[in-house]
């Protein structure tokens, strides 16, 4: 509060920022002849200029661009045609259960006879 009590006392309730009269009348015209003053006299900035790659680099570039392209294709080919078929005889079940890996499947869920007695039963 303290603070606030100094800020008024010393606040004479106008704005300590003026312009000049017609100041913004001829700003227009002003800022035009300025800029054009200082687009005739000034060097180009090195920063804007544009430099392109040598021809080495742009090769590389697109050559990496392509191998990682390559391989992107080449992998989903890969999983595409190496995933299992399912049989038109065999079901979901015996697709995912078959006797092969029905034991390990049941050892990873820790399920013993009582609980598949239950899971099996309406009794859930």
């Amino acid at each position: 509060m303290k603070e606030e009590e100094l800020i008024r006392q010393h606040d004479t309730g106008r704005n300590p920022f003026q312009t000049p009269d017609g100041y913004f009348e001829s700003f227009t015209s002003r800022l035009m002849e300025r800029m054009e003053r200082e687009r005739l006299t000034s060097p180009v900035h090195e920063a804007s200029k544009v430099e392109r790659l040598n021809l080495f680099r742009r090769i590389v570039r697109y050559a990496a661009a392509a191998v990682f392209v390559g391989v992107c294709i080449g992998a989903g080919a890969y999983l595409y045609l190496h995933q299992p078929v399912m049989d038109a005889s065999m079901d979901a079940t015996e697709f995912v259960f078959n006797d092969e890996n029905l034991d390990d499947v049941l050892d990873y869920e820790l399920l013993d006879n009582n609980k598949i007695a239950y899971y099996l039963t309406e009794a859930y």
